[in-house]
């Protein structure tokens, strides 16, 4: 074979196969989701984010944020968010609704009168742990506070605290968190190897300037929380919707939604580091919706919440055995047009 035949062959099979030649640890986390459907999806109630866990006899369970369609997507959350239990067979559903975990206590003067959202379920020993933030103002997004409602089963009854488990800084200087604008909300939580709980947040400092991702630590589930002084992402574009997991390399992986084009506008970043301390230089996490599926095949979809790109928000990952398999994630586009958003599922290959 000629020197200019083996060159041919060689690059037919890095145009068409170089893949099959590079371990999924070598892929970005994009370039290893298919899109396989929507989750949960209801005409009448718009779904905004789906926290996954998978139980011991091997069903799969959602922790949604909804609220009537009628309300539109803003101000809506603000105001009528509730968090709601579904459960399926398979980790692509079909995902039916069992009950309202969570829902605002309309009581004056507390911390959560409104609007229980950004699910997080987690299972730590034999309690579930149901991460999620509320507010005491819906005009007032610096009134978000995270919370933390705990069952010793899925279906509940959650008990609830009096008050919130992470709440921004009082004190001028003591972290950044002072006087920010929109509270502390995003929540995601990761207990570290050796038993302390790293729960991050989203929160913006008093001077403005990017969204940011925080930390505050704590040996016990339910606190006292040590918010840590800086922000742990060096991002200079805001970012949020975070999702935190352990990988099978030890390293601590952090999912955030990339709004604001760090690298693509509508897409994911993906953060790793060595501690959870610091995350530094993200890769792309997911790209736009329309990337894995085509435009076309959707002729009745329309845009019903955020500026019409088909990006997905609030993403968050099942683990299996160690390694992240699924992928939910919200979009405001409607595929089939009705006047809800849609959660939709993506295996990770």
């Amino acid at each position: 074979m000629s020197a200019r035949t083996i060159r041919l062959v060689l690059s037919l099979c890095i145009s068409i196969g170089f893949s099959a030649f590079v371990s999924a640890d070598e892929l970005l986390l994009a370039d290893r989701l298919e899109y396989r459907g929507v989750a949960v999806q209801d005409p009448a109630m718009t779904t905004w984010g789906a926290s996954p866990l998978k139980d011991d006899q091997g069903v799969y369970h959602l922790f949604v944020a909804r609220w009537p369609s009628s309300l539109k997507v803003n101000p809506g959350w603000r105001s009528h968010s509730e968090i709601a239990h579904f459960c399926a067979p398979s980790p692509t559903g079909p995902f039916q609704f069992q009950e309202v975990a969570l829902a605002g206590t309309h009581k004056d003067g507390n911390w959560e009168k409104f609007a229980p959202h950004n699910p997080l379920i987690k299972k730590f020993g034999d309690t579930y742990a149901l991460i999620y933030i509320a507010r005491m103002n819906p005009k007032a997004n610096n009134t978000q506070r995270i919370g933390l409602a705990t069952s010793s089963s899925l279906s509940g009854p959650w008990h609830r605290r009096d008050e919130p488990l992470l709440s921004p800084s009082i004190v001028e200087g003591e972290n950044w968190t002072f006087g920010s604008g929109v509270g502390v909300n995003n929540p995601a939580m990761l207990q570290m190897p050796d038993g302390r709980f790293f729960l991050y947040f989203k929160a913006k400092k008093k001077s403005g300037g990017a969204a940011k991702m925080g930390l505050a630590i704590s040996d016990h589930l339910e606190g006292p929380y040590v918010i840590q002084k800086d922000p742990v992402t060096d991002n200079q574009a805001s970012v949020e919707d975070g999702y935190v997991f352990l990988g099978s390399d030890q390293k601590v992986h952090f999912i955030t939604t990339d709004n604001h084009g760090i690298l693509q506008k509508g897409g994911g970043l993906h953060w790793v580091s060595d501690d959870g301390l610091k995350f530094r230089s993200p890769t792309q996490a997911y790209y736009p919706l329309d990337h894995y599926i085509k435009k076309a095949d959707y002729p009745d979809a329309k845009t019903i919440y955020g500026p019409g790109i088909w990006k997905c928000e609030r993403p968050q990952i099942l683990v299996e055995n160690g390694e992240p398999k699924w992928l939910y994630a919200p979009s405001g586009i409607s595929l089939d047009g009705d006047p809800a958003t849609e959660s939709h599922v993506f295996e990770i290959k």
